[in-house]
C-alpha cells in the first residue's frame, strides 16, 4: 500500500494520452490550435477524465480536485488496474475519434455499458 496524491495519478493519465494525442486532435479537426503544444493540455486531461467510462464519479472527482481529500492509499493491484484502464481508453477509437463537443451525449450512453468501474479504494 502506498499513499499518493492526485498529481501522481494525473501524471499517469498524461503519459497514456500523450501517446495518441495527435490522432485525437486531428480527428477533431482542431490540431492547428495545438501546434505549440506537443503534449496533452490540462483541457485535454479534463476531457479524458470526464469521458472515461472505466472510472466511477468519486474517482473522477478526486482526479479533478473536487474532493476534500488530497491523498488516497492505493495498492499495487489498484495502480495496475488504473494504468490498464487509462491506456485502454487512451487508445480506443471512441476516445480518439469522438469530438468533445458532441461527447456529452455519446459518453453518457457509453457509460451505461460498463458496470465494472474503478473506484477510489479508501
Amino acid at each position: 500500500m502506498q499513499s499518493i496524491n492526485r498529481t501522481y495519478l494525473t501524471d499517469i493519465i498524461f503519459r497514456a494520452i500523450n501517446n495518441n494525442i495527435h490522432t485525437r486532435r486531428a480527428s477533431q479537426k482542431n490540431h492547428l490550435f495545438y501546434l505549440n503544444y506537443p503534449n496533452a493540455t490540462e483541457d485535454e486531461l479534463v476531457d479524458f477524465v470526464l469521458s472515461i467510462p472505466y472510472f466511477d464519479e468519486r474517482l473522477k472527482d478526486f482526479l479533478m480536485g473536487n474532493l476534500n481529500s488530497e491523498t488516497t492509499i492505493i495498492s499495487q493491484a489498484w495502480e495496475t488496474a488504473f494504468i490498464v484502464k487509462c491506456t485502454t481508453w487512451a487508445a480506443s477509437n471512441d476516445w480518439l475519434h469522438t469530438d468533445s463537443i458532441i461527447s456529452i451525449g455519446f459518453y453518457a450512453a457509453y457509460f451505461k455499458r460498463f458496470k465494472d468501474c474503478l473506484t477510489l479504494p479508501y
